[in-house]
């Protein structure tokens, strides 16, 4: 019996040991792009869809059909949303495209090829090197970064440049000549270009847009948690934020592998298997007999309680004792300024365009113009400020006054 017993405690040691081992091995990425909405890696779409899922205001879903489905399911305008490698659209479905379009909804194509009737459609002509690349072995090889110009300010968005690994940008744009072109609707805007060519540009058509994008891989799971970048795809998504988002797998590649589990690892070696299946047996058996017990009565279970409040309240009490009254202000004015921002197209943090914004905002809250400009200067000599506290009063008095901004725009 006590050899037994010193067995059991060195299979369990063991397991323990091979657990936490497992543990610190790295983790092996697959950077195979699929784009989908269940792929946590690189190059799908979990943690990309997640984030529209909460920043959307009007809602965003994940579907799998396609444009010629979509577009006979509803005919109420809605943004549509493909993020794919390549493309190849049929005839059919660039009509279900234009469609949508006339009757009000914001088409959104993001992949690296959208077929030639569809360029031939619009009036462009493709511009790149392919579509394959090996990303990870190219960020070994070379310290270069190539550069994705954002040039568009239709949106209140400042002209900026995006820092990108070359295999990002493997496909661009252009439009062909006046006599050559076929398109049924003028571009209105060209928001961001890469050496000379086109890598993203919205068209006017009937009621709605079309907007093409050949950067999928910014739209991502490595493109939302690329801190630099993330604000690409965002900039773009922002042109359908008054209508419901629903992105397509449709076009997305098929996974050429299975995910290898350790599951699937034991059920492909017999021994191993067969010990999976001696165990299933063993604790169906162990069910059988063991549900022939007298029932017991089952206690009626209280609700949990919702503990939200004393969490609030546990936050605030370490923020009083930590007398970080000042780094508190400075975080409501992060959110208030990104809110002004989202609503308004105001940036409040740029003191050079006071002249323009703070005469704007004073009219959509009611608030006169110099109380205004005095209290957005306080906030920003109070973040540039470091280590200057103030009191409990003066941090009531600015969350009060940026919260009642917000209430009233």
């Amino acid at each position: 019996m006590k050899l037994n017993r010193w067995f059991v405690v060195g299979i369990l040691v063991f397991l323990v040991l091979m657990f936490i081992v497992e543990l610190q091995l790295p983790k092996n990425f697959t950077w195979n792009p699929t784009f989908r909405h269940v792929d946590k890696q690189p190059f799908g779409c979990y943690l990309f869809d997640s984030l529209l899922n909460s920043t959307m205001p009007k809602g965003y879903t994940v579907t799998d059909s396609s444009l010629y489905q979509l577009a006979k399911d509803s005919l109420q305008p809605r943004g549509i949303l493909v993020v794919a490698d390549e493309m190849n659209l049929i005839p059919a479905e660039v009509n279900a495209i234009f469609s949508m379009a006339n009757n009000g909804s914001h088409v959104m194509l993001v992949a690296h090829r959208v077929g030639d009737f569809m360029c031939d459609t619009l009036g462009i002509a493709s511009v790149g090197y392919g579509k394959t690349f090996d990303l990870q072995n190219y960020a070994k090889s070379y310290e270069r970064l190539d550069t994705i110009h954002w040039e568009s300010e239709r949106l209140g968005y400042k002209p900026r440049t995006y820092a990108v690994f070359g295999p990002i940008c493997t496909r661009r744009f252009r439009f062909v000549d006046d006599s050559a072109k076929k398109h049924r609707s003028e571009p209105i805007d060209c928001q961001a270009y890469h050496n000379g060519y086109y890598v993203s540009s919205t068209f006017r058509q009937g009621k709605g847009y079309i907007t093409l994008c050949t950067v999928p891989l910014l739209f991502t799971n490595y493109g939302v948690v690329d801190q630099d970048n993330v604000g690409f795809s965002l900039r773009l998504l922002s042109e359908m934020k008054n209508l419901p988002v629903v992105r397509t797998e449709a076009y997305c590649p098929q996974a050429e592998t299975e995910e290898e589990t350790p599951l699937r690892y034991f059920l492909s070696q017999p021994p191993l298997r067969w010990a999976i299946y001696t165990a299933m047996v063993g604790a169906l058996l162990f069910l059988i007999f063991a549900s022939r017990r007298r029932q017991r009565i089952i206690p009626i279970e209280k609700a949990p309680e919702n503990h939200s409040l004393e969490f609030i309240h546990l936050v605030g009490t370490l923020y009083y004792h930590s007398r970080e009254r000042r780094s508190l202000v400075v975080r409501k004015w992060t959110y208030f300024a990104e809110e002004l921002r989202r609503e308004l197209h105001v940036d409040v943090t740029d003191a050079s365009d006071d002249d323009l914004t703070l005469p704007a905002l004073a009219r959509q809250t009611g608030m006169e113009e110099k109380t205004l400009r005095d209290l957005i200067l306080r906030l920003r000599w109070l973040v540039d400020e470091d280590g200057s506290e103030i009191s409990r009063k003066q941090m009531k008095q600015y969350i009060d006054q940026m919260n009642w901004i917000i209430k009233n725009i």
